[in-house]
């Protein structure tokens, strides 16, 4: 049975059996960066070890459950484009009921780069402040729940930011992870050092 169960599991004929779960990692990025990570894994085990060896390639370590997420808290984020005046936003916003707002910038169909700004809301309300943007005829680009570093480290040391960068990117490249957060930040212009 268990050899049957692995061939038809690996020509994808396993049907209703195959079930995913959505488990949410923890960890240290190199200089003790926070890092949370969100994954939709049909196997733990595989799922683990695939994060394990990303933390260890670039001096970071996967944590126990609860070892960083205690500094990060959940939001519901409504992305709007092409804001407008920040007045008439910061008057929508709070009609519909957003709790913060942050100007940002979001990429447009051709890659450009689109004046936006990311609402705020408890994750309960992300409907309803969706629901209540786009009657007020704003444009949403996208509705998430994400989490939010409560506190943020500036890095400013280049070979820690290009271990960072290295580890975000191994992470986000892996099939089981869904979102990654950490609660680092770089100066602008180590990012443009680092990108040359």
């Amino acid at each position: 049975d268990n050899i049957d169960r692995a061939i038809a599991k690996g020509s994808g004929n396993l049907g209703a059996d195959d079930s995913y779960e959505a488990i949410r990692y923890e960890g240290y990025g190199p200089g003790g960066i926070a890092v949370l990570i969100e994954a939709l894994t049909d196997n733990r085990n595989r799922t683990a070890a695939d994060l394990r060896a990303a933390f260890s390639k670039s001096n970071g370590n996967l944590g126990e459950t609860g070892c960083v997420g205690w500094m990060f808290e959940q939001k519901g984020v409504v992305t709007v484009a092409h804001p407008g005046d920040e007045e008439e936003l910061l008057e929508a916003a709070m009609e519909a009921g957003a709790e913060t707002y942050d100007l940002t910038t979001v990429l447009g169909r051709r890659d450009e780069e689109i004046p936006a700004a990311d609402l705020f809301c408890p994750p309960t309300d992300l409907e309803a402040l969706d629901t209540a943007l786009k009657a007020q005829g704003l444009t949403v680009h996208q509705s998430e729940l994400r989490w939010i570093p409560g506190n943020t480290v500036m890095v400013d040391d280049p070979d820690q930011a290009r271990l960072l960068i290295k580890l975000m990117d191994a992470l986000e490249d892996l099939d089981d992870v869904q979102s990654v957060t950490a609660n680092f930040d770089l100066a602008e212009e180590l990012m443009e050092a680092i990108a040359a």
